[in-house]
């Protein structure tokens, strides 16, 4: 069965494979097609599309920006963008600073609550990538502070916890304007996260995002049951939006690379649909 997948990570950014590991992982699953959107970077991007070139593998270059939201977690996934674009680089050079910093002042907290973790070990987890919480989460895991990732997230480096420290994160139509600027296609990841009280509030919302210039919506995420997906897609068609999907695959949360949920595929159909948005859309410009 072909499979795709619009919503993947790297050591670029908090994922465990690197952009070459990856792609050869979505060979080997069946895919056919797949968008590389790492966290406020596009470190990742050279390499990927270089090595997906080569072998005649259909590689969208991507990104997922962290938005600057009231409640819920908001993240913009920037689809098939020119990741050489100046303006978009400096916008993720001042992210990455900011997110270093942040690095530091986690593992300080840590340190005041009888925590110690290593500068070093984070560094060297994060492999030349951007530092990220799963990377000192990771290396918490292996001093014994708890079993799994999912454990640390529990007891530390969230909100309340030890170890939290608040993100510093885009505004919403900064991240728009870069993201078309830059030739990319602005798409809402896992909606759910926004943590709308229902779909009337969720509308609401999204008709202000399509006025500010967002274009698609992923239906199909690893945070949506098919129920959930289900009702995304309705809005999806009745606002004419491009929908997307994808695992969020980053390879140690027991993801399947080419499912949005376990058993779960994500409909192949989305990818003949967005080389026809794609190729009407470059029509238009």
């Amino acid at each position: 069965m072909k499979k795709i997948d619009l919503h993947t990570h790297t050591t670029a950014s908090d994922g465990i494979y690197s952009p070459r590991q990856l792609i050869d992982l979505a060979v080997r699953n069946g895919l056919v097609a797949m968008a590389i959107t790492d966290h406020d970077t596009v470190d990742g991007l050279p390499e990927a599309m270089d090595y997906a070139k080569s072998i005649g593998f259909r590689l969208y270059p991507g990104v997922e920006f962290s938005i600057e939201y009231d409640t819920g977690s908001f993240h913009l996934i920037g689809l098939n963008l020119d990741y050489t674009h100046r303006g978009l680089r400096d916008t993720v050079k001042r992210l990455a600073e900011y997110r270093d910093t942040r690095a530091s002042r986690i593992i300080d907290d840590l340190k005041d609550h009888g925590i110690d973790i290593p500068l070093d070990e984070v560094m060297a987890e994060a492999g030349g990538g951007a530092i990220g919480r799963p990377h000192i989460a990771r290396v918490m895991v292996n001093r014994g502070y708890g079993a799994t990732v999912r454990d640390i997230f529990k007891s530390y480096l969230v909100k309340g916890k030890p170890g939290y420290i608040k993100k510093v994160r885009i505004e919403f139509n900064e991240a728009v304007s870069i993201i078309k600027k830059s030739g990319g296609i602005p798409v809402i990841a896992h909606p759910v996260s926004l943590e709308c009280t229902d779909m009337d509030e969720f509308e609401f919302l999204l008709k202000g995002f399509i006025d500010a210039g967002v274009e698609g919506m992923e239906v199909y995420a690893s945070m949506h049951t098919p129920e959930m997906a289900e009702r995304y897609r309705v809005l999806a068609v009745k606002y004419r939006m491009l929908m997307t999907g994808g695992s969020d695959f980053h390879g140690d949360k027991d993801e399947t690379i080419g499912n949005y949920q376990k058993e779960c595929p994500i409909p192949y159909e989305l990818y003949p649909r967005l080389e026809d948005y794609l190729g009407k859309r470059l029509q238009q410009y």
